[in-house]
């Protein structure tokens, strides 16, 4: 059956007729079919291919070497290396005396071809394929085709002005000198084109282009660029010329000097006339209008009778003003102030530019700032709190990117991320941006958006009379103005001491105080002459202040012993109240009335001192008590304060000065507890230091971060010497009164002790001291003496309670200290006799 099956299956099938097939068909049926198929089994042949080759390819494959196979980057190092190896051998061909007979012929050939530019072709060969072979490495400017054809047009620039200025022609290029064939070939057409003149025209315009495809910049940003360096070049060819100028005055001065020193030399002047220090005092100076009318009062009080003798007398009267310093006790209102008396119509100002070094330019960093804007993105977004750059301000040490907060998606909507979000991420922005520290300020004053500071790679120093000319300084008319810095935007910020009015700086060691100090000093001494401007400069550490001695604007040298800065400190005080009694005299409300109505003008007086915790820890009651009184009424009167400390803790800046010192500097402290002494606020800690600080000001919602002025120490150096040389001057063109016999001798004013070095020496002498009858009193009453019992009852420092008590004991009141002792015996009990005893 199951043959009977399978037979009948068969039957069923169509009939498959064979057809008969052609030669071709046959072949493509042998090459479709794979040749293993013809045997059956596992074993198969491997597959052949009949297909020719052709002649060319196979016997390219068979050469050792193939230029088109090396890549690309290959080529590039060889092309490198090559213009390289041609520009430094075409170098040493042209400064060697000696060539071979191909490097001659390549030098003819190329002297030729661009002339005089043949000296320019191999270094930019050279240049060209280093380039080529450190194409890769980092901050390398690209290559563009824009900046090539730029470069190229600027050296046919050259070669056609180089044919222009040699005016030879197709003869000049054939000796190898102008621009060769190329400048007289351009040369040729261009003269025959537009003439001469036009010539010159066209090569100036062509010569921008060039520069702008070089560059890589507009023509406006080309000029923008341009501009600063001509002014800068301007400006160093005036100071050249002004320091030429400052010599030969120099040395006529000195030649001046030496003739009115020998002519002084026989002069009778006694030892103690000069101060213990050495410091000669200013002698009176004759007044701007010594021909109008003086007042009776102010004659009588400064002139004496005439003297037989006018040397005698001279000697007389300084040696009576140094030894009997105490003033004479009359009405202050009707005295000249111990300021007076600096000719005002002899002073002149100095010249900024021959003073100060020139402006520096801000390096721009335009890819830098973008790549950080979008990292700053990048780096919000994935802590979950995304936000957009919509501002880039880049100052000369740090660039502040403003960064407005977007919307989060969530259940309820649509939110705004949080500043607080924001300002706790500055850690790890710091981190993404590889910065040292970063500061964030949410939200920025006045603005919609969170100021995110972040140092720049390249910081710019900003120079003094870079601020000194700005518009924000010479809007200001007071006296008094002070340049600060730049801050955040490259804007020059200038401030008002008189309307500050007094000034509190700290920071640590090397954070850029003393460089302040100095800075805020030398503004000072070149907007202001002596007669507008009196200061007493307090410097303990004796380095940072001494080299201003000298100088006409000081009422005494530099106080380098913290021991008299007290007494210092109180004649201030009495020069203040001197100044309202006159006020009220004459019904004025401030120095600025006075000034206005009043021909005998004061002058402003600014009290610098550079360290005020080593006068914390001497006398710390005294110094705080002098400094709050002097902060709390000094404004009116044309006194101000300049406090400066780099220990800012709560024991030095008092809560009691704080509250009087409104405006403060800080720069860059250790902690943020520093940082609150100082501003009630934490920032200060963040600051990179040198220079980088915040002004808080009196009328400001938050401080404003700067960079502080630098200045050098050769610009203190010329300003300082500028005012000697003047003082000099001014002071050998004054007559002496021992120099003409036949004129009556006047004598030093009766208040110009205290212009002297005896001016601290009897502050502290305790004779004046208004507590001592005091003092006396209480001892008396207590039947018993001590230091402790005195700071104690009068409220006193240490220092006035142990002049007290020696001064008791040099009156014969009290007894030496006891052996064994410090307790001291009461010697005299006055009239009132010893206290009696009540028996207990």
């Amino acid at each position: 059956m199951a043959t009977k099956k399978s037979s009948a299956s068969r039957s069923k099938l169509p009939a498959h007729k064979p057809q008969p097939k052609t030669g071709a068909a046959n072949a493509r049926s042998r090459t479709k079919q794979p040749a293993s198929s013809s045997l059956p089994g596992p074993f198969s042949l491997p597959k052949l291919s009949n297909k020719k080759k052709p002649a060319g390819k196979r016997s390219s494959s068979h050469s050792p070497w193939q230029w088109n196979a090396i890549s690309n980057e290959r080529k590039l190092d060889i092309l490198g290396i090559a213009l390289a190896l041609i520009g430094f051998l075409t170098i040493l061909s042209l400064i060697s005396t000696q060539r071979s007979s191909v490097t001659g012929w390549w030098i003819h050939t190329i002297s030729q071809i661009a002339g005089w530019g043949t000296f320019v072709l191999p270094l930019a060969l050279l240049v060209l394929g280093i380039w080529l072979v450190l194409r890769n490495v980092e901050r390398l400017p690209l290559l563009s085709a824009e900046r090539v054809s730029g470069i190229l047009l600027l050296y046919i620039n050259l070669l056609v002005w180089l044919h222009v200025i040699g005016k030879g022609g197709w003869e000049l290029a054939q000796s190898g000198q102008g621009g060769g064939y190329i400048g007289a070939f351009f040369e040729q057409i261009l003269v025959k084109s537009v003439g001469q003149a036009g010539t010159s025209i066209v090569l100036a315009a062509w010569l921008l282009i060039a520069m702008g495809l070089t560059l890589d910049i507009s023509i406006p940003d080309l000029f923008g660029k341009i501009q600063p360096i001509l002014e800068r070049i301007q400006e160093d060819w005036e100071r050249n010329q002004a320091a030429k100028r400052a010599e030969h005055i120099a040395s006529i001065r000195a030649q001046q000097q030496n003739q009115v020193i020998g002519q002084q030399h026989h002069a009778t002047t006694p030892p103690n006339a000069q101060s213990p220090q050495g410091y000669q005092p200013i002698p009176p100076a004759e007044s701007a209008h010594s021909d109008q009318t003086v007042p009776e009062q102010r004659g009588a009080a400064a002139l004496r009778p005439p003297a037989q003798n006018p040397h005698p007398a001279q000697s007389a009267t300084i040696a009576s003003v140094t030894q009997n310093a105490a003033p004479v006790k009359t009405d202050p209102g009707l005295q000249p102030s111990v300021t007076q008396g600096a000719a005002a119509g002899r002073w002149q100002l100095p010249e900024l530019k021959t003073i100060l070094d020139p402006v520096m330019l801000i390096s721009l960093e335009n890819n830098i700032d973008q790549e950080r804007a979008d990292l700053i993105e990048e780096t919000l977004a994935s802590f979950g709190a995304p936000s957009k750059i919509v501002e880039i301000k880049r100052g000369p040490t740090i660039t502040q990117f403003g960064v407005e907060p977007q919307f989060v998606e969530n259940r309820n909507g649509r939110t705004r991320v949080r500043v607080s979000k924001i300002a706790n991420l500055a850690d790890d922005l710091a981190l993404a941006l590889a910065a040292p520290r970063i500061r964030i300020q949410a939200p920025v004053p006045g603005h919609s958006f969170v100021g995110i500071e972040v140092p720049n790679s390249e910081s710019s120093r900003v120079t003094l009379l870079e601020v000194l000319d700005s518009k924000n300084f010479t809007h200001k008319k007071s006296p008094l103005r002070i340049a600060l810095g730049m801050n955040v935007s490259g804007e020059p910020i200038a401030s008002d001491l008189a309307g500050l009015p007094h000034l509190l700086i700290a920071g640590t060691t090397g954070s850029g105080k003393s460089v302040c100090v100095n800075s805020i000093l030398c503004c000072l001494l070149l907007n202001n002459t002596p007669a507008e401007l009196r200061m007493i400069l307090v410097d303990p550490k004796r380095v940072e202040l001494t080299g201003y001695n000298g100088i006409p604007h000081l009422l005494a040298p530099v106080i380098t012993d913290t021991d008299k800065v007290v007494g210092a400190l109180q004649w201030v005080q009495r020069e203040m109240d001197a100044r309202y009694h006159r006020f009220s005299q004459v019904g004025s409300r401030n120095i600025q009335d006075y000034n206005k109505n009043h021909s005998d003008k004061l002058p402003y007086m600014v009290v610098i001192i550079d360290e005020l915790a080593d006068l914390m820890m001497l006398a710390p009651d005294e110094t705080e008590r002098s400094l709050t009184r002097l902060a709390q009424l000094s404004r009116a009167t044309g006194i101000h304060l300049i406090l400066a400390t780099q220990r800012p803790s709560t024991d030095v800046v008092t809560g009691l000065i704080k509250a009087n010192f409104p405006a403060r500097i800080a720069f860059a402290v250790a902690s943020n507890v520093d940082s609150r002494v100082i501003l009630d606020q934490p920032g200060a800690e963040r600051l990179l230091g040198r220079g980088d600080m915040l002004f808080q000001a009196p009328d400001a919602a938050a401080p404003v971060r700067l960079q502080g002025v630098y200045i050098t120490d050769q610009e203190i150096a010329r300003t300082v010497d500028f005012w000697k040389i003047q003082a000099m001057n001014i002071g050998s063109e004054t007559p002496s009164p021992g120099s003409h016999p036949t004129q009556p001798v006047q004598g030093l004013p009766v208040d110009t002790a205290l212009k002297q070095v005896p001016l601290f020496d009897q502050i502290e002498n305790t004779d004046d001291d208004p507590m001592f009858k005091e003092a006396t009193d209480l001892v008396r009453r207590e039947g018993r003496a001590s230091i402790t019992m005195l700071q104690r009852r009068l409220r006193i420092g240490y220092t006035r309670a142990a002049r007290m008590i020696d001064q008791l004991e040099d009156e014969g009141i009290i007894s030496p200290p006891l052996p064994n002792s410090n307790a001291r015996e009461i010697l005299d009990y006055g009239q009132a006799g010893p206290p009696e005893d009540d028996g207990y």
